[in-house]
């Protein structure tokens, strides 16, 4: 069964999202053209579904650049944002590789990828902007960036 989701992000720096992958363990493929999935869309579950009404179901498995996870024989595909500029991620959530992507990146909505891409964006633009930065995480698993001039 395939159960392809996207990944509510729009991504606009591959150089951050790849840093973001390698600091939680993954690795990015800049420039692998498919991700490993099912192989095959089935229609058959409600967020494949909704998934194939903004992407074309056609077209899944191919991508721009993937990203493998440990411990899944699925990737994330990184692909054009068919609603605009940038990028955006897809990746099928079914069975024991879906589920080894969604534990390992904090949930299905790979909550972990996006808050450490985020970081790493905001690091990289205040380093350009002359700022030295502290990076703290909270408790709660969240990170606190401070930028000291």
């Amino acid at each position: 069964m395939s159960h392809v989701a996207s990944v509510e992000l729009v991504i606009n720096d591959i150089a951050s999202l790849g840093a973001a992958a390698s600091r939680l363990g993954c690795t990015f493929k800049r420039g692998q053209k498919e991700h490993r999935w099912y192989g095959r869309f089935l229609a058959d579950s409600e967020i494949g579904r909704q998934t194939a009404e903004e992407f074309n179901a056609k077209t899944f498995g191919t991508c721009e650049h993937a990203i493998e996870v440990p411990g899944s024989d699925y990737d994330i595909g990184v692909v054009k944002n068919p609603t605009g500029a940038g990028y955006r991620l897809i990746y099928d959530q079914y069975g024991p590789n879906g589920h080894a992507i969604a534990e390992k990146l904090g949930g299905q909505s790979l909550p972990e990828l996006k808050s450490e891409y985020g970081a790493v964006r905001a690091t990289r633009y205040l380093q350009r902007q002359g700022y030295r930065v502290v990076r703290r995480v909270l408790a709660n698993g969240q990170i606190k960036l401070s930028g000291i001039r």
